[in-house]
């Protein structure tokens, strides 16, 4: 029977036996008045992971990009200077080895103040 068909049907038992006539036409035609299904959704498990695709050619080199702008000067810094003296010191006097030698078994060092300032 055609869709109109089954429904006429449905709806003339329905009119002829009431509430229960209605659910029995409904049980027998029950194939032909359902639509397509539609989405439930619910998800099913994961599937397996597919294989990795293979990677492709490079393309052409593009246009260069506009110039940047010019960037600035460094700003220049001296760096400190150390004067190494014995004579008028104005900084710290530090004591430095300036000979070593063994005289008879004995090691004998020469020391001398030397002046360092900035």
């Amino acid at each position: 029977m055609g869709k109109f068909a089954t429904w006429a049907v449905t709806a003339v038992v329905a009119l002829g036996f009431g509430f229960l006539g209605a659910f029995g036409a409904v049980a027998v035609f029950a194939e032909d008045l359902r639509g397509p299904q539609g989405a439930t959704g619910i998800a099913g498990p994961p599937g397996k992971d597919g294989q990795d695709g293979i990677d492709g050619q490079d393309g052409e080199k593009g246009p260069p990009g506009p110039r940047g702008r010019a960037g600035k000067a460094a700003q220049v810094q001296s760096p400190p200077s150390y004067d190494l003296g014995t004579a008028a010191c104005a900084g710290r006097s530090v004591q430095v080895v300036t000979n070593a030698r063994v005289v008879e078994g004995r090691l004998q060092v020469e020391r001398q103040n030397i002046c360092i300032t900035e």
